[in-house]
């Protein structure tokens, strides 16, 4: 993708999510085709926006999302340091239309994993973590409808990724097997998702090497950001006034995060 063009597309994302409004797509003349090009307008509209990154997500990290999606494969975004809360947030529900909600498991790094040549192993990222969080992202986009566009395109759009929100880091989590803990989200009391580690590429840490092995040609990952590794709860959804908790490991004995989308 040319260069020009990218900064065409990310223009056109930065001014939608500056405004609060949402386009039908990105304009044909400079719309992604790949995920080569979805990537290149991604770190684009970083820098057009100027915001800190303090993390990333990792999308369809699980059969039934890339159904939805219409994604081959897993796919990744920037977390921006602004959209990162703590559990117990009360957001507006009126800044994100989609409000598509999952229960995720979400690293801390402690060490740098740099760009090279040679691929990332499963042991080589766990020893980079420093911390384990319960998780809940929250999925929106600048898009009138995010399943429309495409896979490049929500790439483009930080991954759709439009918040993210954390509980206390869990203790000992590195003797855990992680597929095999149970997450529950429930909103306003009423379970509406279940399911477990395994849902993310078999284990969690498992796409936290898939991302490694991305970005090790793309600048690679940085000690302290956050890495949130896709939903074991599938995509919920919510509405104005929900009250919406995660809970994590058997009865929520690893943590729980709550919010509320404020009316």
């Amino acid at each position: 993708m040319r260069a020009a063009d990218a900064k065409l597309a990310a223009g056109c994302l930065a001014e939608a999510l500056q405004m609060g409004q949402t386009i039908a797509a990105i304009p044909e003349r400079c719309r992604p085709r790949s995920t080569a090009d979805g990537y290149q307008v991604q770190a684009r509209l970083v820098e057009e926006l100027g915001i800190a990154v303090g993390g990333w997500k990792i999308g369809c990290t699980s059969a039934v999302a890339r159904k939805m999606m219409g994604a081959r494969g897993p796919f990744a975004g920037r977390v921006l340091g602004p959209r990162i809360f703590a559990s117990g947030a009360m957001l507006p529900a009126s800044a994100y239309r989609f409000r598509g909600l999952e229960g995720e498991f979400a690293f801390r790094l402690a060490r740098d994993l740099p760009p090279r040549r040679r691929a990332y192993s499963r042991a080589e990222v766990k020893a980079a973590v420093g911390a384990l969080h319960p998780a809940v992202e929250i999925v929106d986009s600048r898009f009138t409808d995010l399943l429309k566009v495409g896979v490049p395109s929500m790439i483009a759009d930080l991954g759709l990724n439009a918040a993210l929100v954390l509980g206390p880091p869990v203790k000992r989590w590195a003797t855990l097997a992680l597929p095999a803990q149970p997450v529950r989200m429930t909103v306003n009391g009423k379970v509406v998702g279940e399911g477990t580690g395994a849902a993310v590429m078999g284990d969690p840490l498992i796409a936290l090497a898939w991302l490694a092995n991305l970005m090790r040609r793309r600048g690679g990952l940085a000690a302290g950001e956050i890495v949130t590794t896709g939903t074991c709860t599938g995509l919920q959804r919510g509405a104005p006034g929900d009250h919406v908790a995660a809970l994590f490991g058997r009865d929520g004995r690893l943590g729980r995060v709550d919010l509320t989308l404020v009316a």
